[in-house]
């Protein structure tokens, strides 16, 4: 394959991913606005976000494994007019149960293309070229978790809320147009498939339980005895999932894949970096128009300050990495992060605005210099492409999922300690209470910075030694 078409397939495959991101962000900032104009409560709303979320991480690992099977690009193809259909239909409802069955399918089409896309990557480009091809699809696909609530400013400052989705029904179907006319073309398999029902219907489970505990214990608290049972399902659940891929044939996942240390603590540095990057997608807008009563459209421009630095110091932390590795630049990159989450666990709102601006931009830096998608796949041998891509996708998705849901949980924590009473929505006339609950959740993010840097600190000293008893 000449090296144009490769780079025009690579742009084809990062902008359908770039939007399927997105749209886990972008919801966050409109949130109050659905709220309003649906009449339901701010908790309720906050489901548009967690339904998406949530089923991309019960289906990735799905599709990944029948586009193992059956054909990577027929599911991407597929998955992206899924996604076009669903975004049309999120733009069109007009009460929740409508909007959450739309974000439902959007959630469908969006694992098909997140389960596919490392690997039609690896797939297009020889292996000496995997790394600045993953590098560059991983700064686009950063770039579309980080500008949603700043991009989702500047829309609703302009239009209403349905906007946020129907901009992607030209941009998807013009997407699916380009990839139909460029992409190899090929043949379904569907008589190689063979799926491992027991291990999907465990896993499965496992995430469900999982993620309604946690929903469902910020509500009614995490010593509630139905939640705690929920969190025993999971755990089973789990052992479960783990016995039935070490015995079957053709298991969901290879197991023997997390043998490899670089891969499993790329994984979960990645979950921890997308965790804390979702702090900011919950917790900004809120400081920005309610505690500081900015406009849509302000909120907006400062917030693009993260995607707009992300830009820049990916590609130059790809380059870097060519020359001593993604696991060494991100290392690096994750001491950045400890500036942003200093300044926003200080940050008070008689500062002045460019403190928040210039914290949202050394979180940009960081983002774009931390080297996941490289880092990961690099550590992933040959056989493993195809599933490593998916269970990236799917560390990216938990992390996403799982911040969302801390965020929430530390915000409203705070807030209720300083109020000295439960409360789950902003608490209105005492801005105080909000900052103190924002301080609280910010510290916690530090410690998951502080964790990832722990985790790669360790990685990274235990290869140089290795290298030193074995030079």
């Amino acid at each position: 394959m000449q090296k144009r078409s490769q780079w025009i397939l690579l742009m084809a495959t990062s902008s359908v991913s770039f939007m399927s991101t997105l749209d886990a962000s972008i919801v966050n900032i409109a949130i109050p606005h659905i709220s309003r104009e649906l009449n339901v409560p701010m908790n309720e709303a906050e489901w548009v976000v967690s339904v998406y979320l949530v089923l991309i991480c019960v289906l990735l690992i799905f599709f990944g494994r029948l586009s193992d099977q059956i054909g990577r690009i027929p599911i991407f193809q597929a998955g992206t007019l899924v996604f076009v259909a669903g975004s049309l239909l999120c733009g069109l409802s007009t009460n929740l149960p409508l909007l959450l069955g739309a974000r439902a399918l959007q959630a469908l089409g969006s694992s098909m293309v997140m389960a596919t896309n490392f690997g039609i990557i690896t797939q297009i480009f020889p292996s000496n070229q995997h790394g600045r091809a993953l590098g560059l699809n991983s700064s686009v696909v950063q770039v579309g978790n980080i500008a949603g609530p700043g991009l989702g400013g500047l829309i609703l400052s302009v239009v209403s809320w349905h906007w946020i989705f129907f901009v992607n029904v030209p941009l998807g179907i013009i997407a699916f147009l380009f990839g139909h006319r460029i992409f190899p073309k090929q043949t379904l398999h569907f008589d190689k498939v063979v799926v491992d029902w027991p291990g999907y219907a465990t896993f499965a489970t496992l995430v469900s339980a999982f993620f309604i505990a946690i929903y469902w214990g910020q509500a009614a608290g995490f010593t509630h005895p139905s939640v705690l049972g929920l969190f025993g399902l999971a755990t089973v659940m789990l052992v479960a999932f783990i016995e039935i891929e070490q015995h079957v044939a053709q298991p969901l996942i290879q197991l023997k894949i997390f043998a490899n240390r670089g891969f499993s603590l790329g994984i979960i540095s990645a979950m921890l970096v997308y965790m804390t990057g979702f702090f900011n997608n919950v917790i900004m807008p809120f400081y920005l128009q309610e505690t500081l009563l900015l406009s849509s459209a302000t909120a907006g421009l400062i917030l693009m300050a993260v995607p707009l630095l992300n830009v820049f110091s990916a590609p130059v932390g790809g380059i870097i990495s060519d020359h001593i590795g993604a696991e060494r630049v991100s290392f690096y990159a994750l001491f950045i992060f400890l500036i942003p989450e200093l300044i926003f666990i200080f940050v008070q709102p008689g500062w002045s605005i460019v403190w928040l601006a210039l914290g949202l931009a050394f979180f940009g830096t960081a983002n774009g210099a931390f080297q996941n998608n490289p880092m990961i796949m690099g550590n992933a041998g040959p056989e493993f492409q195809g599933i490593a891509g998916s269970i990236a996708a799917l560390g990216r998705n938990l992390g996403m999922a799982i911040g969302l849901s801390l965020a929430t949980s530390l915000l409203y924590t705070g807030i209720s300690q300083r109020a000295g009473r439960h409360l789950t929505a902003y608490p209105q006339g005492h801005p105080d209470w909000f900052v103190y609950g924002m301080h609280f959740g910010y510290l916690f993010a530090l410690g998951l910075i502080v964790i990832a840097i722990g985790l790669l600190g360790w990685l990274l000293w235990s290869r140089k030694r290795v290298h030193l008893q074995n030079p």
